[in-house]
This record gives C-alpha cells, structure tokens and sequence, in this order.
C-alpha cells in the first residue's frame, strides 16, 4: 500500500469517526467531537506521512561511500 493508499485509508478512518459520532452523542456537543476527531486524525496522516517520506531517499537510489 503506497502513499495515496494509505492516505485514502485515513480519509476513510475519517469518515468511519464521523458516523460514529452523528450515531451516538448529544447533539450540541458533537461540532466539538468532530473538531477534535478531524484534528486527532490529520496529526496521525501528517506523522505517519513525514515518516515514509523520510525513508523514501535512502531507499530509493542508496550510494556506498568508496571507502567502505
């Protein structure tokens, strides 16, 4: 699963916490859950997204030292 994969994966995390919280819970009370859902999920895609990216230039052309 690539990047577009798992970020669509995300998107769908989104929307399955969405659901839920229209399902359950107080009406007034739920601008604020969706707010701290939407945020709680874009901090988890923006770290798992820096991490692969930041794996992605050592394994795409690595090039040994001469002297090793």
């Amino acid at each position: 699963m690539g990047f577009w994969g798992t970020t669509f994966a995300f998107c769908v995390l989104e929307g399955a916490c969405a659901v839920y919280i229209n399902a359950t819970g107080i009406r007034g009370a739920n601008h604020l859950k969706h707010l701290l859902s939407v945020t709680a999920v874009t901090c988890m895609w923006m770290m798992w997204a820096i991490i692969y990216m930041a794996q992605m230039y050592p394994l795409v052309q690595p090039v040994r030292n001469k002297g090793e």
